[in-house]
């Protein structure tokens, strides 16, 4: 138990200091300093900083298992914009690993073969998800599951980049900035929506504005 404690207390200071200054600025006497003990202790815990951010992302998937592969049994477009901030509030934890997402991934094949593999599961339930939706009557899917698999795609891509596209354009992550996003998505899916485009408007808005905690509601995002 003690081990673990100090494992997460070492993770969540390198999540801190990563979100800050980025992983290339931060050395592991950095992250030790943070947490109040020796190079040598957090490197018992985590022999290098590669280490590190490995085991910071499994806490990102933890996040996703412990409820994210139910989404299926919610079929509802409230649930959908409800995913939507879900998505977007992990990223702004984790943000270093989102922003850097490229050059983590090019350094650390161990890191790249787990990010795929989540990606994959994460898709096939997104997958789920819309067929849930279109045996409710709530959407169209297309006929051939090619098209169905390139729509779920566009919306992770979008989903997975909308907070780094805010910040390229030095905007907060507010409300306002979630709902565009959100928007978005919605344009790519309206064609194959089967309830009145306003209405799915307003209440996906009223969905949002409820969930955001109030940290994303005003702050920029550091």
């Amino acid at each position: 138990m003690a081990t673990r404690v100090t494992q997460l207390r070492i993770l969540q200071a390198a999540i801190e200091l990563f979100n800050a200054e980025g992983t290339a600025a931060i050395s592991a006497s950095r992250i030790a300093e943070r947490c109040g003990i020796s190079k040598g202790n957090l490197q018992y815990h985590f022999p290098n900083k590669r280490d590190v951010i490995f085991a910071v992302f499994q806490l990102a998937i933890g996040e996703m298992n412990a409820g994210w592969y139910r989404d299926h049994l919610e079929p509802t477009l409230d649930h959908m914009a409800a995913m939507f901030v879900r998505q977007l509030q992990l990223i702004v934890k984790y943000r270093f690993f989102y922003r850097e997402l490229a050059d983590l991934l090019r350094q650390d094949p161990m890191l790249r073969r787990r990010y795929a593999q989540n990606r994959e599961r994460r898709i096939a339930v997104i997958e789920k998800f819309m067929q849930a939706l279109a045996d409710r009557g709530s959407m169209r899917l297309p006929p051939d599951p090619k098209r169905l698999r390139s729509i779920v795609e566009v919306t992770w891509i979008l989903s997975e980049n909308w907070v780094n596209y805010i910040e390229y354009q030095d905007r907060e992550t507010s409300c306002a900035t979630i709902q565009e996003g959100y928007a978005a998505i919605l344009e790519v899916l309206r064609p194959y929506l089967c309830a009145d485009p306003q209405q799915i408007t307003e209440t996906s808005s009223c969905t949002i504005e409820r969930l955001l905690p109030p940290f994303i509601r005003t702050a920029a995002v550091q």
